[in-house]
């Protein structure tokens, strides 16, 4: 299953942001093990990169370049091209980040969209999870269940 993530997914996990941080963790960690197939933009890591260092950031550049180096790892990286911000930008979406979002989604021919903000996607052609959401559907539909377990 090809899975778009939302920023803030990413952030709950990189930022330790209780308590979405243990599904956040868990969705990452699932992507490494390539069970799913995660994707974010690459414009994305700009805004994450900030995120992490600047305001109420609490990493330095150099924890910040870390987390993002094994977050490369769960997840591939998509570009919006023109064509996806010409469509954004024509959408009746008042987002225009969130419109930004679900075309690199559409684009990379993803399944689903994972986001903590499932109101600001509701018009969206493909389904939308919440980590909790996502990791129930692939309960139902795929019998599979995942858990971090302690050796």
């Amino acid at each position: 299953m090809r899975c778009f993530v939302d920023t803030n997914i990413i952030i709950d996990a990189l930022a330790v942001r209780k308590p979405f941080y243990e599904s956040a963790r868990l969705l990452l960690i699932v992507g490494a093990l390539k069970d799913l197939d995660l994707r974010c933009s690459t414009s994305q890591l700009t805004d994450i990169f900030y995120l992490l260092t600047a305001g109420s950031g609490t990493r330095s550049p150099e924890e910040a370049k870390a987390a993002m180096k094994l977050l490369l790892r769960c997840v591939s990286c998509v570009p919006l091209r023109e064509e996806g911000v010409r469509r954004a930008l024509d959408s009746d979406w008042e987002d225009f980040e969130d419109a930004c979002v679900l075309q690199r989604a559409l684009d990379s021919g993803c399944d689903a969209l994972i986001t903590r903000n499932k109101k600001d996607f509701h018009h969206a052609p493909i389904p939308v999870f919440d980590c909790e959401e996502l990791f129930a559907y692939i309960r139902q539909e795929y019998s599979l269940e995942y858990a971090e377990v302690d050796f």
